[in-house]
């Protein structure tokens, strides 16, 4: 089912007349590739998309974009109303929308609110995004690993961060999250935005990448000189906690029970605070995370969803995108050229990423 489809069924089952989208995120989604952005770092776009109960669909943007809009981003073939550029969208679609029972996923005056019903119709993936899923998969993954092996002692944290968004640029990639830490920003900082430091003996590289409105996030670590047995240990407990993370998902697990094993595991291996010192990730999919599970988090793990785990102990970090169907966790972020380790946990076998020891 496409999905506007999706939308189209899940109004039939709402008080709405329609539903009015101006996310950058709901409109690639709806649209399967269409961007509604000029500024690429805000949240919303510069046209909106009204889908009727009966069909109907119309995008509305002002006069800097309606033209471009209506020729080059319109796979709905939508009627296109244009809007003065001297007058607001806002105050616009509030006139516009007014007293006709339509939701919004902004918030438009008169409209009610309903984007926590989009995510939740969005985070099921069509076999279509499924396949385009693993692609972006695969480029971002080749990606922060080429880079990653391509790093030397002596550069810049800002230049590997400078290669690594080239690179996904290139590929038509939006790295909307780059984070590049070295030596001791690695034990200190969760988020090492990338610096002017010079990298001496150890690298972890961050890809929070986007294209076609799906998101892949990733990690990958890099020491130049023997790991310290500290860093190989804690790793090793990473990886285990990673392993059953990712083994034990399946259809209709509450989160709040998923979680509450996310505690035992970082317990069973001798860190049980250290849950507390980042978040663990969640489903992903047109957001980075669509949310964020925490220990009171409401819902259940359902197959045909994308997932972004992300188990963390001091200095080291497991983070893939993976994919659940039919029981089984497709990586999409999995590659040859990265070794790994074939993890054991009472949930099963799972292959991890290693730190990759590479000696210049």
């Amino acid at each position: 089912m496409d999905n506007l489809n999706r939308i189209l069924m899940w109004l039939k089952t709402t008080p709405y007349e329609g539903v009015v989208l101006g996310r950058r995120d709901n409109f690639k989604w709806v649209t399967q590739f269409n961007e509604n952005a000029v500024v690429t770092n805000a949240e919303v776009g510069i046209a909106f998309l009204i889908i009727q109960r009966n069909g109907k669909v119309e995008m509305i943007a002002d006069s800097s974009d309606c033209p471009r809009m209506e020729e080059e981003q319109n796979a709905l073939h939508a009627d296109c109303v244009l809007v003065p550029w001297y007058e607001t969208l806002e105050g616009f679609l509030a006139w516009y929308c007014h007293g006709k029972g339509y939701a919004s996923d902004t918030a438009i005056p008169g409209t009610s609110c309903v984007q926590g019903e989009l995510v939740n119709l969005r985070m099921m993936l069509n076999e279509a995004e499924a396949a385009r899923y693993h692609e972006i998969g695969q480029e971002c993954a080749h990606i922060v690993e080429s880079v990653a092996m391509e790093a030397r002692p002596g550069q810049t944290e800002k230049e590997v961060a400078a290669l690594l968004k080239t690179r996904c640029v290139e590929k038509g990639i939006s790295p909307d999250c780059v984070l590049v830490g070295s030596d001791e920003r690695i034990l200190n900082y969760r988020h090492p935005v990338p610096t002017d430091k010079k990298i001496e003996n150890s690298l972890m590289v961050v890809l929070g990448g986007e294209k076609y409105g799906l998101n892949i996030s990733m990690t990958r670590m890099v020491y130049f000189q023997e790991i310290p047995d500290q860093i190989q240990e804690r790793m090793r407990k990473t990886q285990r906690i990673f392993a059953a993370m990712q083994n034990m998902m399946r259809e209709g697990l509450s989160y709040k029970e998923y979680f509450e094993e996310v505690k035992n595991l970082y317990a069973q291996e001798g860190y049980p605070d250290e849950w507390k010192m980042h978040h663990q990730g969640g489903p992903t999919g047109y957001g980075c995370r669509e949310f964020v599970v925490t220990p009171s988090t409401e819902g259940v793990i359902k197959e045909g969803q994308a997932y972004a785990w992300n188990p963390t102990i001091q200095g080291t970090k497991c983070e893939e995108t993976t994919y659940l169907m039919e029981g089984k966790i497709d990586i999409l972020t999995r590659t040859e050229q990265w070794p790994c380790t074939v993890i054991s946990t009472k949930y099963g076998v799972f292959q991890v990423a290693d730190i990759l020891f590479d000696k210049k």
